[in-house]
């Protein structure tokens, strides 16, 4: 058992979700050992290429967790293959009103209604600008009228290796998502150069629900966009919200992923990698998705019940079975 297992998520489950997220936040800020705490290993079987961006390996830091891209080099410092910084908006954002997230330690899940609070993408490209880099990044950005998202790209695309819309909940309504999915990627493509993922919204095997979401996903790749993260978190009713819905992400996502990421992959005819985003929590889990199709995963519930050194038996147990493929 290590250190966080045995001392570190007891202390920090016994505080609220938003205050440990900010006690966590602020440990990031101190000149710790970083890739020693987090155990990643360097190995070149794990190294691989996300839309032309080199990785030393296959794990990305979710969206979510560094909201303002402030700690985005100690996180990359930790091991992450490449990280993902935001969602961030055209301008400042308070989010919901609390609570806004919870835990569901039984099923190693979390519920968030956060509604996105961050500083600007002004304030942002301001704190990026002076942030090292220490790992591949990306900047999520918000689904939002198309010239404030063109605004938000073309300010952030100086400092990160490429963006990530998070078109999971369009603003003209599911009937004409991937209309405006398409809409909105060729005014990015327009204004940007970078590499450009979609994330798009979870899907059961349903025919409706899941038509539409693979609809989202190649009207994306027909409008230019370089890759597809699948997927954001499930829609769930939770009365511990103050908006009486949240995201449900964790464990309740681990099978569910790798079945996406195939159906994905497959309608897109393998033309632009697919990243695994929801419930990845071991090496297993990562792999399934790598088995299904993806080029890349994305954790974040995993890295907050699991601790820092996730980095190490993610990339270890990688490393072992890409070996023992081989």
């Amino acid at each position: 058992m290590g250190w966080y297992e045995a001392v570190g998520r007891r202390a920090f489950f016994s505080l609220d979700p938003e205050r440990s997220h900010r006690l966590a936040y602020r440990l990031l800020r101190l000149p710790l050992p970083w890739r020693r705490i987090g155990g990643a290993v360097d190995d070149p079987a794990l190294m691989t290429t996300l839309a032309g961006i080199s990785l030393r390996n296959p794990i990305g830091l979710a969206a979510g967790f560094d909201k303002t891209c402030a700690r985005l080099d100690a996180l990359g410092s930790l091991g992450f293959g490449f990280v993902v910084g935001g969602t961030v908006t055209r301008a400042p954002r308070r989010g919901n009103a609390r609570p806004r997230i919870a835990r569901d330690p039984s099923r190693r899940a979390l519920v968030n209604a956060m509604g996105m609070p961050n500083p600007g993408a002004e304030a942002v490209a301001h704190i990026l600008a002076r942030t090292a880099r220490t790992a591949p990044r990306f900047a999520s950005i918000a689904d939002e009228p198309i010239a404030d998202a063109v605004d938000t790209a073309e300010l952030l695309e100086p400092f990160v290796d490429g963006i990530e819309l998070n078109a999971s909940s369009p603003n003209a309504g599911w009937e004409h998502a991937s209309s405006h999915v398409a809409e909105l990627v060729r005014a990015l493509r327009a204004r940007t150069s970078k590499p450009l993922f979609v994330k798009i919204p979870p899907f059961s095997g349903e025919d409706e629900e899941r038509t539409r979401a693979l609809s989202m996903a190649t009207a994306a790749r027909a409008a230019g966009a370089s890759g597809i993260v699948s997927a954001n978190t499930v829609p769930v009713v939770d009365t511990r919200m103050s908006t009486g819905r949240g995201g449900l992400s964790g464990g309740p996502l681990t099978a569910e992923t790798p079945r996406m990421v195939a159906e994905i992959v497959a309608a897109l005819a393998g033309e632009v990698p697919v990243v695994a985003c929801g419930g990845v929590f071991t090496a297993d889990d990562a792999r399934r998705c790598l088995d299904a199709g993806a080029v890349a995963v994305q954790v974040y519930t995993a890295l907050i019940y699991e601790g820092p050194g996730l980095l190490g038996s993610l990339t270890r147990g990688l490393a072992a079975t890409v070996r023992t493929l081989d």
